[in-house]
């Protein structure tokens, strides 16, 4: 596999033309570009000898109030994070959207709500490091989009199950032998669509009385290892915390917002 630099916007991307055979995958080298501080990707398989990525420890931090000793208990989220040289990145065939313009999305909305009501989305936040920074995985269809691992939720299905769906769907293995073991930690935010309309807000504005979107974060662990296969249209970027943070402008105000909610974890470089 060969090696591509670029210096365009700090990120790192990287793409595998076609698989390897299967005895082969797990051994071969991961190619990587420079591009934006970022780095991009393609296939997951977590190691499923290793589940447990994160761990949340107490401590006893005493306080004093008018001279009284005061005890309490702070708890410490630990997340588990890998270097991205561990992952391996394919390619499968293309993906697309389900609707053909951005007009055709609020319309469908629109015509879904009378019968389905707000409509239920889930993303996921995946994490990896390199050089000890903490990058996010994100799907970058062109040159200035980009979102989040995810979509739409069928009707009564259950969001963690459903997001593991999506996940296998966009950046999971195309064998239905291999698909994915996510495992999908908390909820790191809620954002809602108020109108048929792009605005989304982390609160439902006092004046909406029907949202029209409810969308949830979740925060997916990745195994030590894992392979992605990403869609040919879209690139896998995996971009680090300081380029998103007050970013909007770039990223969208979700994906900006990301190294806030993710602010309150403690991350361990493996």
């Amino acid at each position: 596999m060969s090696v591509v630099a670029n210096s365009a916007n700090n990120s790192t991307q990287l793409v595998r033309s076609n698989w390897p055979e299967t005895n082969a995958l797990a051994s071969s080298p991961i190619n990587s570009t420079t591009v934006n501080n970022s780095v991009n990707l393609s296939s997951f398989t977590p190691d499923e000898s290793n589940n447990t990525n994160s761990t949340l420890k107490s401590s006893t931090i005493a306080s004093c109030d008018n001279g009284h000793l005061i005890e309490t208990t702070a708890l410490e989220r630990t997340i588990q994070t890998y270097p991205l040289t561990n992952y391996t990145f394919g390619t499968k065939d293309p993906l697309y959207e389900r609707d053909s313009s951005v007009q055709a999305r609020f319309q469908r909305m629109r015509e879904e709500f009378t019968t389905l009501g707000v409509r239920r989305s889930v993303e996921a936040v995946l994490l990896v490091h390199e050089h000890n920074l903490p990058h996010i995985l994100l799907l970058q269809l062109g040159t200035t989009f980009f979102k989040l691992p995810g979509g739409e939720l069928n009707p009564g299905e259950d969001p963690v199950e459903g997001l593991k769906r999506l996940l296998n769907e966009t950046i999971g293995r195309p064998e239905s032998s291999e698909q994915n073991n996510w495992l999908v930690e908390d909820v790191i935010g809620n954002w809602w669509r108020p109108n048929f309309e792009a605005p989304r807000y982390p609160y439902i504005p006092a004046h909406i009385t029907k949202p029209k979107e409810h969308i949830r974060l979740y925060l997916v662990q990745l195994g030590e290892s894992a392979m992605f296969a990403v869609p040919r249209n879209y690139k896998l970027v995996a971009a680090p915390l300081f380029e998103l943070y007050d970013n909007a402008s770039g990223y969208g105000p979700i994906i900006s917002s990301l190294p806030q909610a993710l602010s309150r974890f403690n991350f361990i470089y493996n």
